[in-house]
């Protein structure tokens, strides 16, 4: 298969097979795959569940209402709350490299300050249960909101190889799908994507896929060398179908945009997009919510209440129904597919 491919060829010209990849001290070789259509079913036949601002924890002074929400440590929503993709805001100290939290001073308060260890915290987790779906991280640039006026951080909008350097100094390059992964022999990743779709399952199970969330500065820079993202560890946000980098897209209210995720779903995009289940909505909005974004097509829907919180709001949370934690995507899983069959581990 195409990934297999390309990680073989990766080894063969850097010498790093995944047991030479910086971060790790043995080869990622799990065995014969525990599920049957593995090599039928792909990507975009999932529904997973995500978190929005993944590390995020409650102030204790709240500015704004959509503050007023906390989430479990990342490793408790992987184990516990069947979380399978996650938003990691991005900030860069001048001394203390790149840090993960939501916003400086008025909403800084997370579950993982360092990247390296939040990732550190995904990559546990992912060495004890290797047979789980491919995980998401969307990071988001966040050095142009109140870091400009913040002593001590710093733009990186120039400096986009040191996160690369940040990230694969815990994850293994051959643990991760890149866009050179996706794209093969293809032109683009939109044609890539028409001719072959993603890798299988079986191809990506204990593996990682990094996307930056931005349309703005940071993507413009980090698309300089290559619009289709060639020698580039991350994917990133994209805008239409024609553009050449395009195989994921972020909207935002899936519900909202039924008929453009469906279309992005057909064209075989993977989308994600938010939940409106924070604290400035009701649990009948947000139950509604999630079952037209479910309905929609949306392989991934970001959270802020992936389990029960005491907050006088009741008990109720986001999940997805019949999921093992995982689903089939009605608009695209062949008829064979089962929640077992995407990923069989204890219901949420």
């Amino acid at each position: 298969m195409r990934l297999h491919l390309i990680l073989s060829t990766l080894a063969a010209c850097t010498g790093k097979g995944d047991s030479g990849a910086p971060g790790d001290s043995a080869a990622f070789d799990p065995g014969p795959s525990p599920y049957s259509l593995d090599d039928q079913l792909t990507l975009s036949d999932v529904q997973a569940l995500g978190t929005h601002n993944s590390s995020h924890v409650q102030p204790d002074a709240v500015v704004h209402p959509s503050h007023a929400y906390s989430h479990a440590p990342l490793e408790v929503q992987l184990a516990d709350q069947g979380v399978r993709q996650f938003e990691l805001d991005i900030h860069l100290h001048d001394s203390l490299g790149f840090q993960v939290f939501h916003l400086p001073v008025i909403d800084e308060e997370t579950t993982c300050l360092q990247l390296t260890d939040c990732l550190g915290a995904l990559k546990a987790w992912s060495d004890a249960n290797p047979w789980h779906l491919p995980l998401m991280v969307w990071m988001e640039p966040k050095d142009e909101d109140l870091d400009s006026a913040t002593e001590h951080y710093i733009s990186f909008v120039d400096r986009h190889d040191e996160l690369e350097d940040a990230i694969v100094s815990v994850i293994p390059r051959g643990r991760i799908l890149t866009p050179d992964g996706l794209r093969g022999d293809a032109s683009t990743l939109p044609q890539a994507l028409a001719e072959g779709g993603w890798p299988t399952l079986g191809e990506l199970r204990g593996r990682f896929i990094f996307a930056m969330l931005d349309s703005g500065n940071h993507r413009a820079a980090y698309l300089a060398g290559s619009d289709v993202l060639a020698g580039r560890l991350l994917f990133v946000d994209a805008d239409t179908d024609a553009d050449p980098f395009a195989a994921l897209f972020k909207i935002n209210d899936a519900a909202g945009n039924a008929e453009e995720v469906a279309a992005r779903v057909a064209a075989g995009f993977v989308v994600t997009s938010n939940l409106r289940d924070g604290p400035e909505h009701s649990q009948e909005e947000a139950e509604a919510h999630l079952a037209a974004s479910l309905a929609a097509g949306a392989h991934f829907l970001s959270s802020d209440r992936p389990a029960p919180v005491d907050d006088g709001r009741g008990d109720w949370f986001s999940a997805i129904p019949g999921g093992q934690p995982a689903r089939c995507n009605p608009l695209h899983a062949p008829s064979a597919c089962t929640a077992a069959q995407i990923e069989d581990l204890p219901v949420y």
